[in-house]
């Protein structure tokens, strides 16, 4: 797992040192300006969904007609749906790309926020390794290849400097002045689901609940003014488990993982409502059909040409043929 959050979080901490940068240098709302960067790259694909889902919505009476009449045969109701999809040109999972294409980045997002010495700072993993051992030789036991060695490793820098003495006082002011706090909130924390934090009230359950609360918030709009999502099977099933489980994740991953969900969260909520009103689901679902009316069009056009040209190659080699016998039968005569 570590591997993987490796190998998305190397080109999104560029992303979030650059939107680190443009902040001023303050980390949550960096995190804020990364998540309005990642919703709009991934806003054409929202655009995608939204038509792939239109179409699911014309679908739905052949499907339900598939199922009524081969109900009794799998391997023959799955051979019709995929004769289906593919005569209209439909792929069934596009619509849950948006959706799947979160966790590489929320993979990618929690590497950032347990690394933020290396991806926001920039400092290099040999000079953290050797910091790490430094502290370790001081009587504290960070382990190299934990999740949170950045993170414990910056909390001993803050509260003991003089152990690194050592190295490019650069760095080390960097990483001691190094704010990761908003509103009071350290988003280096992992949420515990307690009540109390540090003799006062748990201030940290607010980021897995405000992430259920709009995790929700968005899946219902979406059901209620998108007709497609109603009933839609697998698909609503996963759009309800991704408020449970971003809760979840917001409970093992440090706070800023689970800050950003809950900014991402508001944001594909403002997003449902930006789509829906410019990519109306009703009206989609009209360009949708006139789309598959044109295709079947020109597939029709293309078997018709298909047998014009078929047909005109037999007549050239009729006429052909006659010619040859043509010639044959000249032939006979003047040799008789």
């Amino acid at each position: 797992m570590q591997f993987i959050m490796k190998i998305f979080g190397w080109p999104l901490g560029f992303v979030m040192l650059g939107c680190y940068l443009v902040t001023g240098n303050n980390y949550a709302l960096a995190i804020v300006l990364f998540t309005v960067v990642t919703r709009l790259i991934c806003l054409p694909l929202s655009i995608k969904s939204q038509k792939e889902q239109a179409k699911m919505a014309l679908f739905k009476p052949k499907l339900d007609s598939i199922q009524k009449k081969y109900s009794n045969n799998k391997e023959k109701y799955n051979e019709e749906v995929q004769k289906l999809y593919t005569e209209e040109g439909y792929n069934p999972l596009s619509g849950c790309l948006p959706q799947l294409i979160q966790f590489p980045i929320l993979f990618g997002v929690i590497d950032v926020v347990y690394r933020p010495i290396y991806h926001v700072l920039r400092v290099g993993s040999t000079v953290i390794n050797d910091m790490i051992a430094a502290a370790n030789a001081a009587g504290h036991n960070i382990q190299t290849a934990s999740y949170y060695s950045e993170i414990e490793l910056m909390k001993i820098v803050k509260s003991q400097p003089e152990l690194f003495g050592g190295f490019n006082p650069e760095i080390v002011e960097k990483i001691e002045n190094f704010d990761m706090s908003f509103l009071g909130l350290d988003l280096s924390v992992v949420p515990k689901l307690a009540l109390t934090y540090e003799g006062g009230f748990n201030w940290y359950l607010l980021i897995p609940l405000l992430c259920v609360v709009f995790q929700f918030a968005q899946t219902f709009y979406m059901q209620k003014k998108n007709p497609v999502q109603e009933g839609a099977g697998a698909m609503g099933i996963m759009l309800y488990m991704f408020p449970l489980l971003s809760a979840y994740i917001c409970f093992v991953v440090p706070a800023g993982a689970g800050f950003y969900w809950v900014i991402s969260a508001i944001a594909m909520l403002i997003q449902s409502v930006f789509l829906n009103i410019k990519y109306n689901p009703k009206k989609m679902a009209e360009q949708a059909q006139a789309e598959m009316d044109a295709n079947k069009e020109k597939k029709r056009q293309q078997r018709v040409e298909a047998r014009e040209r078929l047909k005109e190659l037999q007549q050239n080699k009729g006429e052909k043929s006659d010619k040859a016998s043509g010639e044959e039968i000249s032939m006979s005569q003047k040799e008789e």
